[in-house]
């Protein structure tokens, strides 16, 4: 079942497979004919003193007739001899000439194989749902797109291939070898049931070693990722030494797993060199014997070495495949466990309609695959197309897991949603996503300019529209104080900008979208108020209508909307506007006691601030 799985992922390529694999077992058959070219030559050499050259028998060198009636067109020694230099160098340009049009092709095959199991297994990673994605790391994910798929190609296009070249050598290196004795042949072949058993018992102890290595570089990946990634926070916290130990523990891990693997792998090529050498040792004493019984000549002794080797080595290299088998099986496993995941649009839904903005929660509950406990419980609240609504609640009363329902990040079990009167569950995924317009309270930033990421949502953007959006997120006065205004490059995940620089980026791009539902994330943490209240102004013109959902912490945020849904342990606890919601005993009515004092207090300190500047 594992090894069906590891040569399922190479469908599609069996007839470069079958050209790769002809090539390499022709380039063999042509080099197993190269020492008969060498035991002609010692024969007619060897023939010189008492026996004219053309009476070399042409049964002795299984060489084809045609090659043998060539080099005796002639009966002067020094003639057949440039004729099989000749000859002899004519087959070496082939055989050079086919094996680069073979490793060309090896490598061809290799990379493209490479090339289609990347964009097949990255593309499938973007369609798995949004829960698996936050139960793994980045760093095996990475893993297993490279390495493994690296590992894995390896495997299939050289070692594979290797495979053949082992066959075919052994058989044409016998074919040929047992004209000259046939005793060497079965000396040499014994080999092979030994090299059979100990390989199988080989393969079973690296593969399992292998595995954890797989695991132990995963986790070491994964601790580098994270420490590239967080680097601000490092530094922050001053913990490099704490995040060099932790990865000098993984890297040990790391080594020893290495270490253990090398062990067995110098065990086993130490015993099949010493058993190759014994073989060889027993070949030339066959030779000798042969010699002395007159069975043989030196030109057979010459001609056989060279095939015996043939016979040999490519035994003892059967261990070097079996390695790699290990661990392209361990790489494939962990390829096909990902390719294995179900596509989150296997439940889809079919419609498409046009998406005006009206959101209505129907006695929504939602839980978790791994819990009992519901974290939404019979939600209802209804938002008409063009209204901002602001959700209120405590940490984990749900606010963001209302969004990822409309999103459709998760589904919701009980219940229903609907956009426009159209349940949410018949519309496509990528269609209502399309549609909605996200800002995170995090953002995600690329190593671009600032125009590129503004611009990324709509590439097609007009110059003037990416303007206006980068002034109605309050971003304009920050552009012109770079040096390089909206060409300036903002760094790896935006790390060159400020919390909120990157937050009004984000809000910009979003604008540029220009979709029919916009949703803010606590996207508005990290700005200041004044700058907060500038982008609320802005988005309530008439250049952008939307359907505004803002999930936030911060009343004074919350208090401009038209309407204000209060969450509290995954249950509707208010709805209302500002107005009628601080007058009424309740978790709005207490956070505005604290927050709307507050915000007094500072708006009458900014005042007076201004009144002095003015003096």
């Amino acid at each position: 079942m594992r090894m069906r799985k590891l040569f399922s992922l190479a469908k599609g390529f069996l007839v470069l497979f079958m050209v790769a694999a002809f090539l390499t077992a022709f380039h063999q058959w042509t080099y197993s004919n190269v020492p008969l070219f060498t035991q002609y030559l010692m024969k007619t050499l060897l023939a010189v003193p008492g026996i004219a050259p053309g009476n070399v028998s042409v049964g002795e060198v299984n060489l084809p007739p045609f090659v043998i009636t060539f080099f005796e067109q002639g009966n002067e020694v020094m003639g057949i001899v440039l004729r099989i230099a000749v000859s002899l160098m004519v087959l070496q340009v082939f055989r050079f000439s086919l094996r680069y049009v073979e490793m060309w092709l090896r490598g061809y095959l290799q990379e493209r194989l490479a090339e289609k199991m990347r964009v097949r297994l990255y593309g499938h990673i973007q369609d798995l749902n949004y829960e698996f994605h936050n139960k793994s790391d980045s760093g095996d994910l990475i893993q297993r797109c490279t390495t493994d798929i690296e590992t894995t190609t390896g495997f299939l296009t050289g070692r594979m291939l290797d495979v053949v070249h082992l066959v075919a050598t052994l058989v044409f290196g016998a074919y040929q070898l047992i004209f000259i004795n046939p005793t060497m042949v079965w000396v040499s072949l014994a080999i092979v049931p030994f090299v059979g058993v100990s390989s199988t018992i080989y393969f079973i102890k690296i593969e399992k070693i292998f595995e954890e290595i797989e695991k132990t570089e995963s986790k070491m990946m994964t601790v580098v990722q994270e420490n590239l990634s967080g680097a601000r926070v490092v530094r922050a916290f001053a913990n490099e030494v704490f995040e060099i130990d932790k990865m000098e523990t993984k890297n040990k891990d790391y080594r020893d797993a290495l270490v253990r693997a090398n062990k067995i792998v110098a065990i086993y090529w130490g015993v099949m060199d010493f058993i190759g050498i014994t073989q060889y040792l027993v070949i030339i004493a066959i030779g000798v014997y042969g010699i002395r019984n007159g069975t043989m000549d030196a030109s057979g002794i010459i001609a056989s070495l060279a095939l015996v080797g043939m016979l040999i080595w490519p035994v003892r290299g059967l261990g070097r495949i079996i390695n790699d088998f290990g661990k392209a099986l361990v790489s494939s496993d962990r390829i096909n466990y990902l390719l294995d995941q179900p596509s989150e649009y296997l439940k889809d839904g079919t419609l498409a309609p046009k998406i005006e903005g009206n959101i209505e929660f129907k006695n929504v509950s939602f839980k978790f695959s791994d819990t009992d406990e519901h974290l939404l419980k019979g939600v209802d609240f209804k938002i008409n197309a063009g209204e901002t609504v602001a959700i209120i609640g405590r940490t984990g009363s749900g606010k963001s897991t209302i969004i990822n329902l409309l999103l459709r990040m998760y589904d919701y079990q009980e219940g229903d949603i609907k956009i426009d009167g159209v349940s949410l569950m018949d519309i496509k995924k990528k269609h209502i996503r399309n549609q909605i317009g996200v800002v995170l309270q995090d953002p995600f930033l690329y190593s671009k300019t600032v125009y590129e990421n503004i611009a990324i949502a709509h590439k097609g953007a007009e110059k003037e529209r990416i303007y206006l959006a980068a002034q109605t997120a309050a971003l304009e006065k920050d552009i012109k104080t770079f040096k390089q205004g909206y060409d300036t490059l903002v760094g790896e995940k935006g790390t060159t900008l400020s919390g909120g620089q990157k937050q009004r980026v984000a809000i910009a791009r979003v604008l540029v979208a220009d979709k029919p539902i916009l949703i803010f994330d606590d996207a508005l943490s990290a700005v200041d108020t004044k700058t907060d209240m500038m982008i609320r102004e802005a988005l309530l013109n008439k250049t952008y209508k939307h359907t505004t959902i803002i999930i936030t912490h911060r009343i004074t945020t919350a208090k401009e909307a038209d309407k204000i849904i209060v969450l509290d342990q995954g249950r509707i606890a208010e709805i209302g506007t500002h107005e009628s919601l601080a007058k009424k005993e309740g978790l709005y009515k207490k956070l505005w006691d604290i927050q709307g004092k507050l915000e007094t207090e500072f708006q009458a300190m900014v005042k007076a601030g201004e009144m002095d500047a003015t003096r």
